[in-house]
């Protein structure tokens, strides 16, 4: 089982985010029982406090509880008692480094690496209230940790509205260079032997709600990945 702790300044925001997005996609992902996913403060100033309200709601909007979840204290146990280490900048790294002496088993990154942003920081909601941007920054490196560690790209259909919205989750996610085609075609030449990114793909369908067009091409889609005999595991499929 590999282990994985998110710190940052107060672990009420930003590490909690980290925490409870990326064990949503293992679990969308079919894998989560092969992790042990938490978070925690570099300083002791919100200790017991739960996820500020703000991100509470934003995690809720996006179907994930946090409920339960208080703020804790990084520990010098945590060192050894984790395979990765992940802060959300560079001042969360030299709080860890500073309590654990710091980092000779090479455990600790900061969460932008995972994005291919290494020099870059998650910025803090609490100051910049821009909740959003910190959202979007969180997803997109949980994503590429998850590639990263299991080599699963994660395609997210559920709130695709039209045939449009379906290639750009598949564009977006996999890399696409500019000039690939978006037809079913081109996307079993793009699986079978054109460059890509990812290994092995979760899918989520698109909500029952959504236009029949969507569900049915989406279906196709999923088809195609597996007449090319890419390995794939889909969530919420019936």
């Amino acid at each position: 089982m590999k282990k994985i702790l998110f710190v940052c300044h107060g672990n009420i925001c930003r590490s909690p985010m980290a925490e409870f997005v990326f064990q949503h996609m293992l679990r969308q992902a079919g894998l989560a029982h092969d992790f042990e996913v938490a978070s925690a403060a570099t300083s002791a100033e919100e200790i017991g406090n739960p996820v500020y309200p703000p991100v509470r709601r934003l995690l809720l909007e996006h179907g994930i509880d946090s409920s339960g979840k208080t703020a804790r204290q990084l520990r010098r146990r945590d060192y050894a008692a984790y395979d990765l280490l992940i802060g959300m900048d560079e001042e969360n790294l030299w709080s860890m480094r500073r309590r654990f002496g710091g980092d000779p088993e090479g455990k600790m990154y900061t969460l932008l690496a995972f994005a291919g942003r290494p020099q870059e920081a998650i910025p803090d909601p609490w100051y910049t209230r821009d909740f959003e941007s910190t959202w979007e920054d969180v997803y997109a490196a949980c994503l590429g940790l998850l590639e990263n560690l299991t080599g699963t790209v994660l395609l997210d259909f559920s709130r695709c509205a039209d045939l449009p919205d379906l290639y750009q989750e598949m564009r977006y996610k996999m890399d696409w260079a500019p000039w690939y085609g978006e037809n079913l075609d081109a996307l079993y030449d793009i699986l079978t032997g054109l460059p890509h990114k990812g290994s092995r793909f979760a899918f989520l369908l698109p909500a029952e709600d959504a236009p029949a067009e969507v569900r049915l091409y989406a279906q196709r889609i999923l088809a195609v990945f597996r007449e090319a005999d890419v390995e794939c595991f889909c969530a919420n499929e019936s």
